[in-house]
């Protein structure tokens, strides 16, 4: 009882956090919300959202490695030097999954973190400035 208790807590401090397109200044976060994520239908499952990003990106040839998990990848993965996206999974399924995230969004590798509480987007982006934006998906309708 008392982990659903602390996950609805946390699910709603997620929920204040949150915002929508409208709070985005970031022309590449803005364009890939508008351009993609918003035309994955509503209630879809992470991996349609994982496939639609992943096509999204390859037509801007930005390679999206996925699925991110292990503190393993990050470290042998983020010496590449370009633009790279990862998509990480269940971001606030549990304490390690948390901890995860919160390692990488505050790696100084990663210039922008996007946190949709089933899952994140990272990128290493080395001409734009350290960004974390925190979307609430069922507002994007």
């Amino acid at each position: 009882m008392k982990n659903k208790i602390g996950a609805y807590i946390a699910y709603l401090k997620y929920l204040w956090r949150s915002s929508d397109q409208h709070s985005v200044h970031s022309p590449f976060v803005f364009e890939l919300l508008t351009k993609c994520i918003h035309k994955v239908p509503k209630g879809s499952k992470t991996s349609a959202y994982n496939q639609a990003i992943k096509a999204y990106l390859e037509k801007k040839n930005i390679p999206l490695i996925s699925p991110l998990t292990e503190l393993t990848i990050l470290e042998t993965s983020l010496t590449n030097r370009g633009v790279t996206a990862y998509f990480v999974e269940e971001i606030n399924a549990d304490f390690k999954q948390k901890e995860l995230w919160q390692k990488l969004i505050s790696d100084k590798n990663i210039q922008i973190s996007i946190d949709y509480w089933s899952f994140g987007l990272i990128f290493t982006k080395k001409d734009q400035e350290k960004e974390h934006f925190i979307l609430f998906k069922n507002s994007w309708r």
